[in-house]
């Protein structure tokens, strides 16, 4: 991981990709309660709340070398490569992580891994 991440970038990156997660989310037919899509449902929990926790850290604090912000800003940085993982996977295996059909596998669209490589950008 990089001691030059910049707090507000990778905020926006993330913003930007719940954006679009959000819109797919919604979008989907096998979205609408009470029986969502888990995999989407899934992705988008976890870059929600790895935003989350982005935003619960003190960017002063980071810009100072505060050692517990580094360490949560590192993962985070780490949860992002993952959800760009996620996002491109063609296997299954984040279907079967989710409780959702490995034989047919989500594509999340050119927008969603865009949003998501850019997170690791």
């Amino acid at each position: 991981m990089s001691d030059t991440i910049n707090i507000q970038d990778m905020n926006a990156k993330m913003q930007a990709l719940l954006e679009h997660l959000n819109s797919a989310f919604e979008a989907h037919p096998q979205c609408n309660p009470p029986n969502r899509h888990p995999t989407i449902y899934f992705l988008y929990d976890f870059v929600r709340n790895s935003h989350n926790r982005l935003q619960a850290v003190d960017p002063n604090k980071y810009a100072a070398g505060d050692n517990a912000a580094k360490v949560a800003v590192d993962e985070i940085d780490g949860r992002n490569m993952f959800a760009n993982t996620l996002v491109n996977d063609t296997t299954g295996k984040l279907a079967m992580l989710t409780g959702g059909d490995p034989s047919n596998p989500v594509d999340f669209g050119p927008q969603i891994k865009a949003k998501a490589l850019i997170l690791i950008q």
